[in-house]
């Protein structure tokens, strides 16, 4: 394997790393403060870290290369419109997943979560977007681990299922609609812009509808200190960066480990147990990611 494409492989490994775990502070958090208010701080702040390392990459020109001769609008006001509404469908998922993170477990959150690829791939297909079998048959084993691992009889905790099911299908559209913008624009610049977005509409909602205080966000520090650098600003970065050369397929692979991630970490530091049934539900959904993705994929080199 070529050195840039082991460095771009290792770089995705990270990003999923830090996104797995995220659910750890994520769910700390909930302890401190509602979240709306979790969610204005740490986008806004991971927004403004973001800037400084926009110039750094800039200077070393492996970003804004143009893809196929597109060219790159790379000047901040230029990517205002398509941040803004890259901001809005983020405000969304981000909003219902950390609301859901109030009822559910991290562990169980990162895998249904883990659903957003497949939702991509749904509402890809009703875009016009072409599919193949392997996608459908993914889709079908992932339901069916959905499905184990929903307790129906725990009320509050299926709340929180759904409302993070929800955020995976609001992340499915935001990630579609990136895909289409971030070809003609600077990627970072486009992060920036779209965090700062999710940010400011979080904290407008956060004050319209919720009881938050400063202290809350001083107990709640280091969750957001960890979303701020490593889940937004680096993990976001790495992946950006590590796409650009790793292969197709072993990126696929690479990050489905988010969702395995959580799980090892709501185990680790929260004590979060799973039992059979919702064990063979994760297995059933990462099995159903890596097959709609990585046969995808394989289908498509035919």
């Amino acid at each position: 394997m070529k050195a840039e494409q082991a460095r771009a492989e290792l770089l995705l490994l990270l990003a999923a790393l830090f996104w797995g775990l995220a659910f750890v502070p994520q769910k700390i958090a909930m302890e401190h403060m509602p979240p709306l208010a979790f969610n204005a701080w740490r986008f806004i702040l991971g927004g403004l870290i973001l800037i400084p390392v926009v110039y750094w990459l800039s200077s070393r020109r492996d970003v804004a290369t143009p893809q196929a001769g597109v060219p790159i609008r790379s000047r901040w006001r230029d990517c205002l419109g398509p941040g803004a509404i890259l901001g809005f469908w983020l405000f969304l998922g981000a909003a219902l997943q950390q609301g859901g993170l109030v009822y559910t477990g991290a562990g169980r959150a990162g895998f249904i979560s883990g659903m957003e690829m497949l939702l991509v791939s749904v509402i890809g297909l009703s875009l016009g977007k072409p599919t193949n079998r392997w996608t459908w048959a993914g889709i079908a084993v992932a339901l069916l681990g959905l499905y184990w691992l929903s307790d129906f009889s725990a009320e509050t905790q299926l709340i929180g299922d759904l409302l993070v099911f929800a955020g995976a299908f609001a992340f499915a559209i935001q990630v579609l609609t990136a895909d289409r913008l971030v070809r003609g624009f600077h990627a970072l610049r486009l992060a920036v812009v779209q965090f700062l977005c999710c940010g400011f509409l979080s904290a407008v909602a956060s004050l319209m509808v919720e009881d938050a205080t400063l202290q809350g966000a001083v107990d709640a520090a280091w969750p957001i200190a960890y979303m701020m650098i490593f889940s937004t600003a680096l993990a976001f970065t790495f992946q950006l960066l590590g796409l650009r050369h790793a292969a197709t397929s072993h990126a696929t692979v690479i990050m489905s480990l988010e969702a395995v991630f959580a799980v090892i970490s709501g185990w680790l530091i929260l004590s979060e147990v799973l039992a059979l049934p919702e064990l063979i539900g994760c297995s059933l959904m990462l099995a159903g990611m890596l097959l709609s993705r990585y046969g995808a994929h394989a289908g498509s080199h035919h």
